[in-house]
């Protein structure tokens, strides 16, 4: 998995809304956290791309995973989901929970991802 490395206000971030890089499985989460550790960068971007279907299905746990593995090693992720997606009213309530933590949030807008990694 690889990532472009990129700077805001100071801070360094992992930008993977230009990859191909499909979150599938629990490997794939802990593939990024490797390139967190390498790239020295505890934030991480996101977008509705990097993402498989299975991503989206609650029964999996890989959302539920994902979750926990920020909250567990610190690392800040921010994931566009722009306002077309249409996730489930399941995945909306896990949306409303994540989005009053500090480690990771979904967004409607790039900018607005940017701007609270970098914050």
């Amino acid at each position: 998995m690889d990532g472009a490395l990129k700077s805001l206000n100071g801070i360094d971030f992992i930008d993977l809304t230009e990859r191909d890089s499909i979150i599938n499985r629990d490997d794939d989460l802990n593939d990024i956290l490797s390139l967190c550790y390498h790239h020295n960068s505890n934030y991480i971007l996101l977008d509705d791309k990097n993402l498989s279907d299975a991503f989206f299905n609650l029964r999996n746990g890989l959302a539920g995973a994902a979750l926990q593995k920020s909250a567990n090693y610190q690392v800040k992720v921010a994931l566009v989901l722009p306002p077309e997606a249409n996730p489930s009213q399941r995945f909306k309530e896990l949306i409303y929970e994540m989005n009053q933590s500090n480690h990771f949030r979904f967004f409607k807008h790039r900018d607005n991802a940017e701007l609270w990694l970098t914050t």
